[in-house]
């Protein structure tokens, strides 16, 4: 992984961690220039150059220099303080083997200068610290703050493959406008890990460039490799990723790449102890384990040296022709300008980051109509690494937004104020909106208020089913809503309302964004149903205005007593919201009536267009009463639950729930599964949260059935096509594909 970040356990496990490390080994002057203080408060305190052992150890302690300690005060009196949190930056391996086995110095100064640029963007954006406001007495994040870090900078990996990282340990300690020193707020760090990732690639990749190396883009998040360096040569230097990918596999943890926390996780339990090694003999090793891949890395460094001279040499050339070019002039010609400096991005870098950030936003808005600002910035800055300088990327946004493409929004509880989403999703919304109060009253009444009461007094149903089916009947609103929990019987509720309907001479019409919930409609309900999808392909041209008058008529006379059911509607994104609600209207159809729970899983694509119409005025009925959960501590789980007290949830399951070691969840679920009867088995079902775990279950499952000779016969071995998931955005860059990808 590109960047991580782990807790600093206590100050002496800190430092003896990285002495033990040889980051600044004592009697090592080459170890010691390889570390550095970092941020303006380690400035403030007179911290600078090579860090010093003693003085890392007191800030780590929350030593304030002629200041107090830092920390939260007990009741007898006592300290604790959090020492401080690990950024560890690694280069992509065929960068390590350039610096390190090819010997370019340049490229360690790079990756130096990388970091830097991370850590000032987290003094800049991310440094905050807890205060309480005067004006309401709350606790609130201050930002702006000065941070206090220590760089070291290593060149090995656990395994003793080449591997160029910096720990940058910010200490829990910063320093506000009012000169105050107090601990930091790591909420918004950890947010944006995934941009320090970026903000560190796309200036490594940048640098990169200009000193001649090739760059190809091996991930679609911005991850990259020094073109020349095989994948071959790069997976034999990574042992320790081999490791990682290893125990992940055997735990049922998935791809690395897919799951960064889960990685992490693996490191740690793989991990092996620290070794000093002679760095001249390792070096040597390493050169002839390169040797024996047929690999020259001193060739690819010198072939990106002679590019660089290259690129030098045609600026000069440029440079010239501008200045002859200027002699020739008129007098009084326009005064010289200098060129900008080179944190000061051009027009033509100012072009192409417009273009990525719009490019992030379309990506990023395919899924979510809300997003954070951080998402968005390293969602640019992945598009192309290296080819849009970062203040370059934040200019883009705030043009963007003042010409009104991009606008701030809440919505989005892990953005914390930092939300943004798009004038086109907003436009997508307000139409939703619109169309929905539009109908409002213009529907047709299937049944008066009093009979369908009548109807429902003495039947079966809950007050929340009987609710349901009387707005379903008797509303004048086109278009509404029935807000129903897992397991309160909302196809029980729709079977009872297609009965009444049928009456009177309407027919339900099913519609489900998934095919098992098509599939449920028709078999518990009796309702001629099909997916939301098709249904939409089908009548295409209705929502994009495209109906003639001749067929608009014969439509409207063909659903004119036809009431539309939307199950799972929550699962329906805001595009196909509008485009159903679009046909609703221009059809006229008497009722279109979503089912969902706003509290369920969210669309794939972008939009919570069921939870939006409620928020707007929405008639919805309300089922609540758990009707699936017979067993009373069962029951009063679910209903805890629903009322988000977890913790009371999980008290009523009591000895129902069982806590296993997470590297073993799979072999834990499979040996309860097998210890059960053949006869509780057929009626036990698996569920995991994830396809690597399920397929992992299943394994450990289908070994032993076929041990004990329940399954039998010749294996079939084959192999099937994952999609990487990428969006449509995603799929128009090239960079994102690679040799072998179908």
């Amino acid at each position: 992984m590109v960047v991580s970040i782990g807790a600093v356990a206590s100050p002496a496990q800190g430092v003896s961690y990285y002495e033990r490390d040889g980051y600044y080994a004592k009697d090592d002057p080459g170890h010691r220039a390889a570390s550095a203080w970092a941020g303006r408060g380690a400035e403030e305190l007179g911290l600078r150059g090579e860090v010093d052992p003693d003085a890392f150890s007191a800030v780590l302690a929350g030593h304030v220099p002629d200041g107090p300690k830092l920390g939260r005060r007990h009741k007898d009196g006592s300290l604790s303080h959090r020492p401080g949190r690990d950024l560890t930056f690694s280069a992509p391996k065929s960068v390590s083997l350039a610096a390190l086995v090819g010997g370019d110095e340049r490229i360690v100064a790079a990756h130096d200068r990388a970091v830097k640029r991370a850590l000032d963007w987290v003094e800049r954006n991310a440094a905050e610290t807890r205060l309480r406001d005067p004006a309401t007495g709350k606790t609130v994040r201050a930002g702006g703050q000065k941070i206090v870090s220590a760089t070291f900078r290593h060149d090995t990996s656990r395994n003793l493959d080449p591997q160029l990282h910096t720990h940058a340990v910010l200490a829990n300690m910063v320093r506000g406008r009012d000169g105050k020193w107090r601990s930091m707020a790591n909420e918004r760090l950890y947010r944006s890990h995934k941009l320090l990732g970026m903000i560190y690639r796309n200036e490594l990749a940048g640098v990169l460039c200009r000193l001649g190396y090739g760059i190809e883009k091996s991930h679609a998040d911005g991850r990259f490799e020094i073109a020349g360096v095989s994948r071959k040569v790069i997976e034999a230097f990574s042992t320790r990723r081999a490791e990682i990918r290893q125990a992940m596999a055997e735990r049922g943890l998935g791809d690395p790449d897919r799951n960064p926390r889960l990685a992490e996780r693996a490191a740690l339990m793989t991990r092996a102890h620290k070794r000093d090694v002679d760095k001249a003999a390792l070096r040597e090793h390493w050169k002839e384990q390169a040797a024996a891949l047929s690999f020259d890395a001193e060739k690819v460094t010198e072939s990106a040296r002679t590019a660089a001279q290259k690129l030098v040499s045609s600026v000069a050339v440029r440079g010239e022709a501008v200045a002859e070019a200027r002699a020739r002039e008129p007098e009084n010609p326009a005064p010289a300008v200098d060129p900008p400096p080179a944190t000061v991005p051009g027009p033509e870098q100012i072009g192409r980051a417009r273009a990525s950030v719009e490019w992030a936003a379309v990506h990023l808005s395919e899924r979510e109509a809300v997003f954070t600002r951080t998402d968005l910035l390293a969602a640019a800055l992945a598009s192309g690494p290296g080819a849009v300088p970062l203040e370059a990327a934040e200019r883009a946004i705030g043009e963007l937004e003042k010409s009104g493409r991009l606008h701030r929004a809440a919505g989005l509880h892990r953005a914390a104020g930092d939300g943004m989403t798009t004038d086109r999703a907003l436009a997508q919304e307000s139409e939703s909106i619109g169309l929905m109060r539009g109908g409002q009253g213009r529907g047709k009444s299937i049944m008066h208020s009093w009979i369908a009461q009548a109807r429902l007094h003495r039947g079966p149903l809950t007050d929340g089913q009987k609710a349901a089916v009387k707005l379903l009947l008797s509303s004048k609103d086109r278009v509404v809503g029935v807000q129903g929990y897992a397991g309160t019987g909302k196809t029980t509720m729709l079977r009872r309302a297609r009965a009444l309907a049928g009456k009177k001479g309407y027919r339900l019409m099913g519609l489900a964004p998934s095919a098992s919930a098509v599939k449920t409609l028709a078999a518990e309900a009796g309702i001629e149903s099909e997916t939301l999808q098709r249904f939409l392909a089908r009548n295409a041209g209705v929502a994009e205005g495209r109906l003639t008058r001749k067929g608009e008529k014969a439509m409207r006379g063909a659903f004119s007593r036809t009431v539309l059911v939307v199950d799972e509607a929550s699962l329906a994104s805001t595009v196909q919201m509008r485009s159903l609600l679009r046909i609703a209207t221009q059809l006229r159809l008497p009722r279109v009536v979503l089912v969902g729970d706003e509290k369920q899983l969210d669309a794939v694509d972008a939009g919570k267009a069921f939870a939006q119409l409620q928020g707007a005025g929405m008639q919805t009925a309300t089922m609540d009463e758990i009707m699936r959960q017979r067993d009373p501590a069962l029951k009063a789980a679910v209903e805890a639950s629903l009322a988000g007290e977890i913790g009371k949830a999980f008290d009523r399951l009591g000895g129902d729930v069982a806590e296993v070691e997470p590297d073993n969840i799979a072999g834990a679920v499979a040996a309860r599964w097998l210890k059960l009867s053949p006869a509780m088995r057929e009626r036990t079902g698996v569920m995991a949260p994830s396809h690597a775990l399920r397929r992992a279950i299943n394994d450990h499952i289908r070994e032993r059935l076929a041990r004990e000779g329940a399954i039998r016969g010749r294996a079939f071995n084959g192999e099937k096509l994952v999609s990487y998931g990428y969006t449509r955005a995603e799929k128009g860059l090239a960079g994102n594909y690679s040799v072998d990808d179908v």
